[in-house]
């Protein structure tokens, strides 16, 4: 199968899978999606990181402005809130008329999850940063990634200072769009020292721990160190 070849007929097809995903596979996925998105461009993270060392382009693609995070509140399957981002499936690294692989990445081939019990600004602005360090640097995230933070997940007094990127058994590790496969990344709080555990001795083997101490794939800011 081929994108569609002329510029107009591209950008209908690029906006199409944009709301494939937020429209029918997120709902699906997640239940009721909120009508605000956390927009890129409502934030500095982008220029931020483009102003690091670590950047790897020289200016901004304008279609990155409006990538951002969506939120669905709890629901009687999924009684907490999730924060998922939208925009990092996009097809972003095909022309018009260019092949496309239905088995391939869509776009960078992720979209990024956090699920809490409460409903807070804290995973917005991490996911929205995770965003522009992954479009501005190129430097994608997989399962079984960890990323540390510097001071706190919530920029308060949270003991969990970073993440690790796990698959959650309660959905499908991926879904499909006509532009590509999109892997479902969720982000789990950790402290410095589960962090640590799980580097030695593996994610499944923490997260075994954290299900057994009653937070499992949910981050819960205020809980306290599990037992390692």
């Amino acid at each position: 199968m081929k994108a569609p070849e002329t510029e107009e007929a591209f950008c209908q097809w690029y906006e199409d899978c944009w709301a494939d995903r937020d429209e029918v596979e997120y709902p699906k996925l997640f239940g009721t999606i909120s009508e605000e998105v956390y927009t890129l461009e409502q934030t500095g993270a982008l220029e931020a990181w483009l102003e690091s060392d670590l950047a790897e382009v020289q200016e901004l693609d304008p279609n990155w402005a409006g990538m951002g995070v969506r939120v669905a509140p709890p629901s009687p399957e999924y009684p907490y809130w999730t924060y998922v981002t939208s925009g990092l499936s996009n097809p972003i690294t095909l022309s018009p008329g260019e092949e496309v692989d239905p088995k391939a990445p869509s776009g960078v081939g992720y979209e990024m999850v956090i699920h809490t019990t409460e409903e807070d600004r804290w995973p917005v602005l991490r996911l929205l940063d995770m965003m522009a360090y992954t479009l501005v640097c190129g430097r994608a995230f997989g399962k079984g990634h960890r990323y540390p933070v510097e001071g706190s997940l919530t920029g308060g007094e949270s003991k969990l200072n970073g993440f690790v990127f796990v698959t959650d058994p309660s959905r499908p590790s991926h879904f499909e769009l006509p532009s590509g496969q999109v892997e479902l990344l969720t982000l789990v709080g950790v402290t410095k020292n589960e962090m640590a555990f799980s580097r030695s001795n593996g994610i499944e083997r923490l997260m075994a721990k954290l299900e057994e101490a009653g937070s499992g794939y949910i981050t819960h800011p205020e809980r306290e160190q599990v037992p390692l």
